[in-house]
């Protein structure tokens, strides 16, 4: 085995359990804001999507729409949106979603979640000369949650 190689399968096996401790840190945090939730706090099963980065209009936004016959449980990785908009779309009504992070730098960002979904951040939110949710950082920006599918 060529010495990188090495390395980087040493970095990978090293790592993965740190981040599995971190998402599941994430998840508890969220869990805590529920004080209804139907999940085993102590060993809960999540599923995770992808975050992303959008800059200047480049980048993907979240569309996490994956309807279930029960409550799931769904981590969604950190997002970050400098000098754009951008928006996720949670749109299961069985969803509980929660957010590892949001930043907004200079960014509008808009979530539009079902009217039944739950949403919750694993971190506290902060507003500088910005206004909008506290699910997230925004600096000079607006953060807004909009509700769908109500009937």
């Amino acid at each position: 085995m060529k010495p990188m190689t090495f390395l980087f399968v040493l970095l990978c096996t090293l790592l993965a359990p740190t981040l599995a401790s971190a998402n599941l840190d994430a998840v508890r945090a969220c869990l805590a804001s529920w004080p209804d939730h139907p999940f085993d706090a102590n060993n809960p099963s999540f599923r995770s999507v992808s975050g992303g980065v959008k800059i200047f209009g480049i980048g993907d936004d979240i569309n996490e729409s994956t309807p279930t016959e029960k409550p799931e449980l769904v981590l969604i990785h950190p997002n970050v949106s400098i000098m754009t908009g951008s928006s996720m779309t949670l749109t299961n009504p069985n969803g509980w979603y929660c957010l590892i992070s949001k930043v907004n730098v200079m960014a509008s960002s808009t979530i539009n979640l079902h009217c039944k979904a739950h949403l919750a951040s694993s971190k506290g939110g902060t507003t500088v000369l910005g206004g909008g949710d506290d699910k997230g950082v925004t600096v000079m920006g607006k953060a807004t949650i909009n509700r769908t599918g109500c009937e």
